[in-house]
């Protein structure tokens, strides 16, 4: 039994091997199409995206729509390997914010039109569910996202904000005017507020860190309770993120605005 049982588990991690790859081959595919390339009926593949999606290895936009691979899959391997350097040359940044602030430090990279959470480190106070490790907010949301979305190109900002709004869960989309405000207000003081815009009661701060070109090439953030980050201490928390985002730009041979 224990033996059937073995064969059946492997028997479906190939299959979902095999989805994933035709996916990343192939990009958006619909569910006729990968049962005919994995020559399975349609019934069961419609069950193994299912498990594939609940998991976010898997996104499917639009209910009848085609699937596509999820940020939690794209976050692995190359994706990973691509960002290594960054992560390195903000590790240390992210680790003296939370000895300095108590709260918990993130980086963030772009990925089209969302920013995915890099790294991670946890403060002493509240623990925000929003962005975990892996995950990622579309770039309207949040302090990283949005310090991220700010310091792109104008076509490139044209680009993420014409992507978003696919996933149910992200917070509600702010109307153009108050996005324009926000990113001319970003650029002009360098650094990005969140103020309970992801979770009530949560607010963050977000600072772009550049690389040898330039360009914007990541962000940090640090995120606790509303009185720890924007209350008596928020001039401080500016000046430390600030900071930490101008050391890391150093790293990796930029220059902080």
């Amino acid at each position: 039994m224990d033996r059937d049982r073995d064969a059946g588990g492997l028997e479906l991690i190939s299959k979902a091997g095999a989805v994933l790859e035709i996916l990343e081959a192939s990009g958006p595919t619909g569910a006729a199409e990968l049962a005919a390339a994995l020559g399975e009926p349609l019934s069961s593949v419609y069950r193994l995206m299912q498990s594939l999606t609940a998991i976010g290895w898997v996104d499917r936009p639009a209910k009848r729509g085609p699937y596509r691979l999820g940020l939690t899959w794209m976050t692995i391997g190359g994706f990973l390997e691509d960002h290594l350097d960054i992560r390195e040359a903000c590790l240390p940044a992210l680790r003296s914010l939370v000895a300095t602030t108590g709260a918990t430090s993130f980086l963030c990279v772009r990925r089209g039109s969302r920013a995915v959470c890099l790294e991670r480190v946890e403060g002493i106070s509240v623990q925000s569910l929003a962005m975990q490790l892996g995950g990622s907010l579309p770039l309207y949301a949040g302090a990283a996202p949005r310090a991220l979305l700010a310091f792109l190109s104008h076509a490139e900002q044209e680009d993420a904000l014409a992507e978003t709004g696919l996933f149910r869960e992200d917070p509600p989309r702010p109307g153009a005017a108050a996005i324009d405000s926000d990113i001319t207000r970003t650029r002009a003081q360098g650094f990005a507020v969140s103020d309970g815009d992801v979770t009530p009661g949560v607010a963050a701060l977000g600072a772009p860190v550049f690389n040898h070109r330039g360009e914007v090439e990541g962000a940090l953030s640090i995120s606790g309770l509303t009185a720890q980050v924007l209350g008596a201490e928020v001039d401080r928390n500016v000046a430390l993120l600030r900071q930490a985002a101008a050391e890391s730009s150093a790293a990796l041979g930029g220059e902080q605005l």
